[in-house]
């Protein structure tokens, strides 16, 4: 009977935490792939606004994704110690791989960038050269968190189908049910052949 709670516990907690992981996950890949979108548009149809827009807006993308990759990274680092599969493995190593892609961007590659704004050496070779690796971050960033988005839809069904085929565990089904127990017998029962 104490088990029956425990059960629901832990499940209402993977559920919890997968979906922290999912939502931490598209707001990431989402918000990542918005911003290439938008920058993108915004230099090919009015490039003197994008100058002073696009650092600004990778500034503020990069310290929300580091609150992302936060929540991300504990979400499934916690769902994988209540359930260790090799597919939540792989899913919080991803998110560890992308979290150090930003923790490069935001505490290293975009200051820099911004110093170099703030002091007009934007056509500098140490600013083009900064501006190709955040490309190859983000984009690097990108592929791996597209890749967790392939690999989510497999650990949710696994952990559905799991959930819906341990309605009842062997150890539960062996324990007598109070109605059929030797300290409370059915008095309706047939007697017992001697």
């Amino acid at each position: 009977m104490t088990r029956r709670p425990a059960r629901h516990y832990t499940g209402f907690m993977r559920y919890g935490l997968s979906l922290a992981t999912l939502l931490a996950w598209a707001l990431w890949f989402g918000g990542a792939i918005t911003l290439f979108i938008l920058v993108t548009h915004l230099f090919s149809v009015e490039r003197a606004v994008a100058v002073q827009a696009a650092p600004r807006m990778f500034v503020h993308f990069a310290r929300y994704q580091l609150l992302l990759a936060a929540i991300a990274l504990v979400a499934s680092a916690v769902w994988r110690l209540t359930e260790p599969r090799g597919i939540l493995t792989a899913i919080f190593s991803l998110f560890a791989l992308c979290a150090v892609s930003t923790v490069l961007i935001a505490a290293v590659i975009t200051p820099r960038m911004e110093d170099l704004r703030e002091r007009g050496e934007t056509k500098t070779p140490q600013y083009a050269q900064l501006h190709g690796q955040a490309g190859i971050a983000y984009t690097a960033e990108a592929a791996l968190l597209l890749i967790v988005g392939i690999l989510l839809p497999s650990a949710l069904q696994r952990m559905q189908r799991g959930a819906i085929g341990s309605t009842t565990s062997p150890a539960a089904a062996s324990e007598p049910s109070p109605a059929t127990s030797p300290a409370d017998p059915d008095p309706e029962a047939a007697p017992a052949p001697l």
